[in-house]
């Protein structure tokens, strides 16, 4: 009984650091653009990166590699979502840095996963509280202004539309580890990378293969440690803990790091009208993660308990 009470706790906060370490992808893509390079060798090499990382860790553990090897079957499901979590998130949102100002593209990166959170409701049949309609309303609400405002004012439409793909992505992976009931092990963790690697490879050897200078190795390294490898980790363990829907609002306090580290690095800001929708989806956000009455009674058992 204890555990049924920690775990949506524990979930919330793998959430909440989920969404701590995804606000660095803005400051540190910038960087790494400064140092000369393209969106898609950024992407490939913080998903390269995180994936060596994560191929020493497995090695270190017994019998690491028959794990891994003993995933393989059915990893089809784990593609699917790398397809979306991966490859969609890291192609389009990395691009969307060049066209767009960082807090934008993280806002509208989370805006852009309402459709997500709708399948999450009708398919996987998540229950919709009056407090949870006000909320992702707000969200709504919050999001088409911000389009409307500062989308068309600091940021070109090409920034608005990568955002809004690579936010849709993000959250269908969401919904489709939570529908295929993945397990949140790092042998799965491992062939999720793997195939985002494979994928993400076609559009930077498309584009010249470039190589990184000494200089932007600093910002690689740390896109791969920090958002990349403990990002998505805490996300697939919010995941096993929570509701997909409610990970995926949590962890739209995204934008308010990121609008953070922008301004503290690049001095990056929206408009008075922009921080106001912002604000909006930030309330919704904290709204939909306060613990409910009922919600330890509903909530359903996490992945690791079903095995």
């Amino acid at each position: 009984m204890k555990n049924k009470y920690l775990s949506p706790i524990l979930g919330a906060v793998f959430a909440l650091l989920a969404a701590l370490s995804n606000g660095t992808v803005g400051v540190l893509s910038r960087s790494a653009f400064n140092e000369g390079l393209d969106h898609t060798a950024v992407a490939f090499w913080r998903c390269g990166i995180a994936l060596s990382l994560l191929s020493i860790v497995i090695l270190l553990r017994p019998a690491g590699l028959a794990r891994v090897g003993s995933e393989f079957t059915g990893s089809w499901k784990i593609a699917v979502c790398s397809a979306l979590g991966i490859f969609t998130l890291y192609h389009f949102e990395t691009r969307a840095f060049a066209y767009a100002p960082i807090p934008l593209v993280a806002i509208l990166v989370f805006a852009g996963g309402l459709g997500a959170i709708a399948l999450d409701i009708l398919i996987l049949k998540e229950r919709v509280t009056t407090r949870k309609a006000f909320a992702m309303t707000m969200v709504f609400l919050g999001g088409s202004f911000l389009i409307a405002g500062d989308g068309l004012v600091i940021g070109s439409i090409a920034g608005v539309i990568l955002a809004l793909i690579a936010g849709l992505g993000y959250a269908s992976f969401i919904f489709a580890w939570k529908f295929f009931k993945l397990r949140s092990s790092l042998e799965n963790f491992w062939w999720f990378l793997a195939y985002g690697f494979v994928m993400l490879a076609v559009p930077y050897a498309w584009s010249g293969a470039q190589v990184p200078s000494v200089n932007a190795l600093p910002s690689l390294l740390s896109l791969g440690v920090i958002p990349s490898f403990c990002g998505f980790y805490c996300t697939i363990l919010a995941l096993q803990r929570i509701e997909a829907y409610k990970t995926q609002v949590i962890e739209s306090s995204e934008p308010f790091f990121s609008a953070l580290f922008a301004a503290v690095f690049f001095g990056e800001w929206l408009t008075s009208s922009g921080m106001s929708a912002a604000l909006a989806i930030i309330v919704g956000a904290l709204i939909t993660s306060m613990p409910e009455r009922r919600a330890v009674s509903m909530q359903v058992h996490p992945i690791g308990e079903e095995e």
